[in-house]
This record gives C-alpha cells, sequence and structure tokens, in this order.
C-alpha cells in the first residue's frame, strides 16, 4: 500500500498485509516539537532499552536552534494501530553525491555523540520491518543512520533485516568511544587497571595531594549566577589550538543553552579541578540514567606538570563510583589517557540502505 499524504504536513502508512497487528507509520513535517510529542517521547524513551542524553527531545530541541538552519524536520512515528506510540525518530532530508534523495537522522558528528530510532522494549524487530516496507513505498533513494551504538538493537537489527527486505546495506565504523564499567569500590577500579597504569596513576595522585592543596568541585547553584562557564570557556580554550577553534560564538551559545536546560533537569555535571583555590581543569558531562558522559573538558597548560586531565579524570570516576553509577563514557574519540585508565572501546556505526 503506498503512503497517503493528509494535507501538507502528514504522510501515513499502513502495512498491506493486514492479517497481522502490526503497525502505522505518520512522518510528520515540523518546524519545533509540540508538548505532546515530547511528554510522549520521554515516556518512551524511559522505557527504551537504549538510552542516553542525546536522545532526548531537550538535546533534540536544542540542536535545531542552533544548528537547524531551518532544516525541514521530519518525525517518524510508528504507532500500533490501536494508536499507542512504540517508535520515533527524528530525520532531515539528505542528497547523495549524485542528487539521490535520502532521509537521515538529524544531527551531525561534531557536536552530538549519539544518534538513533527510539523503540520500545520488545518492538524493535517489528519497527525495522515496518521501516523496509515504509521506505520501499517511499519516494526515497537511500536512508542514512549516523552515530548508532554497537550496544543499540538498530546496530545489531537493522542491517539484516533491510537485507531480507531486498535492500542494500552498507555498515561501517564511523568512530570509537571509549567507556568504563564502573566496579563496586575504589580500590576494585584500582586493582583493574594493568600494573603499570595503577602506578603511575598512584604516583600523579600522589604528587598531587603531596605538593598541592587541591579539591574537586561541581557546580550546584545556577549557572547564570556563577560565572563557571566563562571559567569553562577559558580552560577549554586554553588546553589546544584546535580546541579554541571549535568554540566559536555560535558554539559558546550553545554549550550555554545546553549548560542551562541540563542543569534544569539535574543532568549537569560541571566539574573543576583546584589548585590554590584555581580552576585548572575542567570536565563538562552528563549524569543520566546511572552513567556519566563526558561531553568535552579543558585545562591550563601551565599546570602540566601535574597531569591535570588524567587527576581530573580519575578522581570523578572515584565520585561516579561513590554514587553508585554503573557507566563512565568519555564518549568520542580514542586519546591515549582514556586507556590508561582502563578503558574499552565501542563501535559508533554509520549505516546507509539503499534501493537497489
Amino acid at each position: 500500500m503506498k503512503p497517503k499524504v493528509q494535507g501538507n504536513s502528514l504522510l501515513s502508512f499502513h502495512p498491506a498485509d493486514d492479517r497481522k497487528p502490526g503497525m502505522k507509520i505518520e512522518l510528520q513535517e515540523e518546524s519545533s516539537y509540540s508538548e505532546s510529542l515530547k511528554k510522549d517521547w520521554e515516556k518512551l524513551l524511559s522505557a527504551s532499552r537504549y538510552q542516553n542524553p542525546f536522545l532526548t527531545p531537550t538535546w533534540n530541541e536544542i540542536w535545531l536552534k542552533h544548528f537547524g538552519n531551518n532544516q525541514s524536520l521530519k518525525v517518524v512515528l510508528f504507532r500500533a494501530l490501536g494508536g499507542t506510540l512504540l517508535a520515533l525518530g527524528t530525520f532531515v532530508n539528505s542528497c547523495g553525491e549524485k542528487g539521490e534523495k535520502g532521509l537521515a537522522l538529524m544531527g551531525s558528528t561534531d557536536v552530538w555523540d549519539y544518534r538513533d530510532l527510539i523503540i520500545s522494549p520488545g518492538n524493535e524487530e517489528e519497527t525495522f520491518t515496518a521501516l523496509a516496507g515504509f521506505f520501499k513505498e517511499g519516494p526515497w533513494d537511500y536512508l542514512e543512520f549516523n552515530g548508532i551504538s554497537e550496544f543499540s538493537p538498530t546496530a545489531q537489527l537493522l542491517s539484516p533485516l533491510m537485507k531480507s527486505s531486498g535492500f542494500q546495506v552498507i555498515q561501517e565504523i564511523e568512530e570509537i568511544a571509549v567507556y568504563l564499567d564502573l566496579h563496586p569500590n575504589w580500590e576494585n577500579f584500582l586493582e583493574g587497571l594493568n600494573s603499570k597504569d595503577r602506578h603511575e596513576l598512584r604516583r600523579k595522585m600522589r604528587r598531587m595531594e603531596k605538593e598541592t592543596n587541591f579539591e574537586l568541585s561541581r557546580v550546584e547553584e545556577p549557572l547564570s549566577h556563577s560565572g563557571k562557564m566563562e571559567v569553562f570557556f577559558d580552560l577549554h580554550r586554553k588546553s589546544r589550538a584546535d580546541k579554541a577553534e571549535f568554540m566559536t560564538a555560535q558554539m559558546e551559545s550553545y554549550f550555554r543553552e545546553i549548560a542551562t536546560r541540563f542543569q534544569e533537569r539535574g543532568w549537569l555535571n560541571l566539574s573543576f579541578l583546584k589548585i590554590e583555590g584555581k580552576e585548572i581543569a575542567t570536565y563538562f558531562s552528563f549524569d543520566f540514567e546511572e552513567t556519566e558522559y563526558v561531553y568535552n573538558s579543558g585545562y591550563d597548560p601551565q599546570f602540566s606538570r601535574f597531569s591535570p586531565g588524567i587527576i581530573l579524570a580519575a578522581h570523578c570516576i572515584r565520585r561516579a563510583i561513590e554514587k553508585r553509577m554503573v557507566r563512565f563514557n568519555f564518549l568520542r574519540g580514542r586519546e591515549d589517557y582514556k586507556y590508561r585508565l582502563g578503558g574499552k572501546e565501542e563501535k559508533i556505526y554509520r549505516i546507509r540502505v539503499e534501493k537497489g
């Protein structure tokens, strides 16, 4: 059955095989998210088997405001035939090198670590099967999914189900993220490191303790009253030339809104390592569903002899353990210090589905 256009904003698709309960799919073109959609979205995400802060409507709204550039936002809604929302994805129009028409998950690789569909548990295979039928009957030449974690049902199920429907699929590694599964206590964490890395970390921490008066602090007061975002930006730009180039005025505005809105939700973890009361290193991270996600960082190179980056990371890991978090995620990038703290690699995929 062909998708039907209803008005200018809604395209719907019902599976041709009406003998099965199936799903109906709606494609809505939006300029912003309605309050009712955001409420349903958050409920769906909270029940999903795969969750992270980058899949929240809050994150999507912030990115769209700062980087959407008036793109035509397409929200694909998967519903039970009775109307219950079972899955959703946010897409934008995409154009291939030869003018092909496609749909791509909304977002950008420079600031958006994970992207995905959000699916209620137990409905993953049915969702991808319905998506295959929707794609087959639709006007697109390809679908593109960037930022897909190897731990997501999408990475495991999308390719084989699309191939079985007769489509060509390219699944390749886009990037590597590094994470830690946290131990019950700090000593267990240290014992989990190899002997060389454990010795080096202890040596660095003892040196900091012996030669300085240091502390780890977390911003608790409203950011609008604290001035701590200015400290974060200063340390971020000091860290490396490429970080200074990255933090444009537009990017700074983006970070400020993330910080403000995530703090309102209780997700922001803006941390500083101080020596004699002076901030020398910082982590801009998120606490979400028992995982701490390190989104960005910075440090003052004048204090490099104390290895402030790895010291701050170690103390943040220790604090996460004490808070009974289960994972510490450094996100994208293969910096050496992540591995010296016991980091494990997570593949992030790009998946492209094409009509033959």
